[in-house]
């Protein structure tokens, strides 16, 4: 593996790997389409002579070709995420469009293919989630539920032209991915969006109780998963499980972030109830991953605490605030 092509290059996953495979002495080519990702994202892999980007739209099969030439292995990172407040058939069409463009490629290429999935697709599967047990989605009436069904249909793409046409390919499927360069809205989950609310004064906005949990999976954990699935051909044809094994509720969650600001209780949050939210949301009670194919293929485990993570996430945060207070100087 000499070359590897990124899709979502400049997005919150993908400007991490990017930077970590040059970091491994690879070349990389990168591809954005720049709707949610961000140029800044990549500053320092412009630096290396080894990183080349194109803004692209990652469905564009024939042009995404022509770009990775060259590439020894591919991994598939864009995606358009829940639709919370509509876009779900762009999201549909988009998620679909890509695999089908990111998979195309790496056949004709042959190249192996890493593709992140989501833990989305488990829908309201009990826990712990194993990478070959049940999924159980909600309805089409709801909204959310649109992300997570393009997602599986990833999969089953990626893995029947594994099995029909020979595609070197794994599946990642992705556990609340957080740290630096996140979007800084919802689109990137309640970490970031809960210290954006508080580090401007404003309550952190909980939906339901906040009695759901999930296991938060620090991005520099998950980029060494996607390094190692590149690397072990054993991990080909199969779909595994990257993420955290701590448990936390989003209650518990958004009193960690407080108190690393040096916030005092009570907690400054505000709740908002599942039937005001647009598109007939519904929210997953528990999520939790069984990660013994991981360790077991992979090798791998996710070392950085929650802790240690929300007290990186809120430097990268500080930093943020402090450009912005030298640029309105």
């Amino acid at each position: 593996m000499k070359r590897v092509g990124v899709t979502g290059a400049a997005g919150f996953i993908g400007s991490h790997l990017c930077l970590r495979l040059l970091d491994e002495g690879l070349e990389v080519v990168g591809v954005d389409d720049l709707s949610m990702g961000s140029l800044s994202n990549l500053e320092r892999c412009f630096d290396e002579g080894r990183f080349r980007f194109e803004v692209l739209d990652v469905g564009r099969r024939r042009q995404l070709r022509t770009v990775f030439e060259g590439c020894d292995a591919i991994v598939h990172l864009a995606a358009l995420k829940i639709p919370r407040y509509g876009g779900a058939l762009r999201t549909l069409e988009s998620n679909v469009a890509g695999v089908n463009a990111a998979a195309g490629v790496a056949l004709a290429l042959d190249a192996d293919l890493v593709v992140a999935s989501t833990s989305d697709v488990y829908g309201n599967a009990p826990t712990p989630l194993v990478e070959d047990g049940p999924l159980v989605l909600g309805p089409p009436t709801t909204r959310r539920w649109a992300y997570a069904a393009s997602k599986l249909y990833d999969e089953h793409v990626i893995l029947a032209l594994a099995e029909e046409r020979g595609l070197r390919a794994t599946i990642l499927r992705l556990f609340n991915v957080y740290g630096p360069n996140n979007h800084l809205s919802w689109w990137g989950g309640p970490v970031v969006t809960f210290y954006e609310a508080l580090l401007r004064g404003e309550l952190i906005e909980i939906h339901g109780d906040g009695r759901q949990t999930r296991t938060f999976t620090y991005v520099e954990d998950t980029v060494e998963a996607f390094l190692r699935a590149l690397r072990v051909p054993e991990a080909r044809g199969e779909v595994i499980n990257v993420g955290a094994t701590a448990p936390v509720s989003i209650l518990g969650l958004a009193g960690l972030v407080q108190e690393t600001l040096g916030i005092p209780q009570p907690l400054r949050a505000r709740f908002v109830a599942y039937e005001t939210l647009p598109g007939r949301y519904q929210d997953v009670r528990h999520r939790l991953p069984d990660v013994s194919k991981a360790e077991r293929l992979l090798g791998f485990t996710a070392q950085v605490s929650l802790q240690d993570g929300l007290r990186r996430s809120l430097e990268w945060h500080q930093t943020l605030l402090d450009r912005q207070e030298v640029a309105q100087a």
